[in-house]
């Protein structure tokens, strides 16, 4: 079971925690400042490339440009963790917080990060605030249910399956399926 999860945990950090592509905000609060706007719109090209060494280069500068830049340091989080790199990226994701905390994706892909560095009470906290913001965010609530199938919570993670899939949710992992009715089958 074990196995399953980090596999599945490192797929959601992947992309699958929310449905958009790299950037991702809500609101986004552009910077002003010129020099920043060139290195984020540079990391972005190199992120949507699969560049993601050049990206985080790029986003760093940007963020060196203008520290306040919320954007760049959302979008470094999320190309560190497509690098795998859950610990530098639940960082940045942590600074958005602290400039905007009602943004439910930073939330989703801080708890995405927090699962895939086994960190599951953390990603399951995140995933709750994320959905607490969104109630429609059918993605959390998938990878919620991943965090507490993770913990052995089945009567939870099988609800929060269910509430994805009513929201239309088309990215569950059918070995997460196969092993959440193994591993937790239904009274």
């Amino acid at each position: 079971m074990n196995k399953l999860i980090v596999g599945i945990m490192v797929l959601i950090t992947l992309g699958c925690s929310t449905t958009k592509t790299v950037p991702l905000t809500q609101a986004p609060e552009p910077s002003t400042n010129e020099a920043a706007l060139v290195w984020f719109e540079r990391g972005n090209a190199y992120a949507q490339a699969g560049n993601y060494e050049d990206a985080v280069k790029d986003f760093t500068e940007a963020i060196n440009s203008d520290p306040k830049f919320a954007d760049a340091y959302y979008s470094r989080g999320r190309v560190l963790g497509r690098l795998g790199k859950h610990e530098q990226a639940i960082s940045d994701f942590s600074q958005v917080l602290s400039f905007n905390p009602k943004n439910a994706n930073a939330y989703a892909d801080r708890g995405a990060a927090y699962g895939s560095s086994g960190q599951h009470t953390k990603a399951i906290s995140d995933f709750t605030q994320a959905i607490t913001l969104n109630p429609s965010f059918a993605g959390a609530y998938y990878n919620r249910a991943v965090g507490y199938f993770a913990e052995k919570k089945c009567a939870e993670a099988r609800k929060d399956v269910r509430k994805a899939q009513d929201l239309g949710y088309q990215k569950i992992r059918p070995e997460f399926l196969d092993g959440l009715k193994k591993d937790c089958p239904e009274d």
